[in-house]
């Protein structure tokens, strides 16, 4: 899949103040570290990496430029950590991994449920799981996304991890046992989300 590209500048400083310093000129602080780099104080342009988290995903795979004085160096890498302000949803800090070359990577990778279910056509309701599962490849097989057809579930049907083919040179490490999807009745959709209540209120209740 085509990489999306950013350039990051090595810091000077690190610390809360220069970090806030940063922010305030429209620049995130980051990490960049792996076997080649070690462990890089950064900082990108904030817009770049809003627009590349939100066309490639909170696990994006990039082609990253280090700028270091006169020095520029080019790695792949992956997005391993986004932190976000806890009130106003803000990136505040992002860790990017640097890949080695010809090494396998781990990543999360969005599930996009395709078609409408059969038991969704005669008034069952669809159920979303995962949205999200782990998968281990090169970092050139890694997918932007897993399409899983849904439309052969009927009501009562449901879907698991280890019901997806995944792309080639691509392996599912989520638990085969969890939940893509499922279909189920109005009634059995109310019971379920009043049990979740009910559990809910307990879990309150204990001091």
């Amino acid at each position: 899949m085509a990489r999306a590209s950013l350039t990051l500048r090595v810091r000077e400083e690190v610390g809360k103040g220069p970090a806030g310093r940063l922010r305030r000129r429209g620049l995130l602080p980051g990490v960049l570290y792996g076997r080649e780099v070690g462990n890089l104080p950064v900082e990108v342009d904030l817009k770049e990496m809003k627009k590349v988290l939100g066309r490639e995903g909170e696990s994006a795979l990039v082609q990253v430029k280090v700028e270091q004085g006169d020095q520029v160096r080019e790695y792949t890498a992956l997005v391993r950590e986004v932190q976000r302000h806890p009130i106003r949803g803000e990136l505040i800090h992002i860790d990017f991994f640097q890949v080695p070359a010809g090494e396998k990577i781990t990543a999360n990778v969005p599930v996009v449920l395709e078609g409408e279910p059969r038991g969704v056509k005669v008034g069952g309701i669809l159920q979303h799981g995962l949205d999200e599962v782990e998968v281990e490849c090169l970092p050139e097989d890694l997918p932007e996304a897993i399409t899983v057809d849904v439309s052969g579930l009927d009501i009562g049907d449901s879907l698991k991890v280890a019901d997806i083919t995944p792309p080639p040179g691509v392996t599912l490490l989520s638990e085969p046992t969890s939940l893509i999807a499922t279909v189920v009745t109005v009634r059995g959709a109310e019971a379920e989300e009043a049990a979740e209540e009910t559990q809910e209120g307990a879990g309150e209740g204990v001091s």
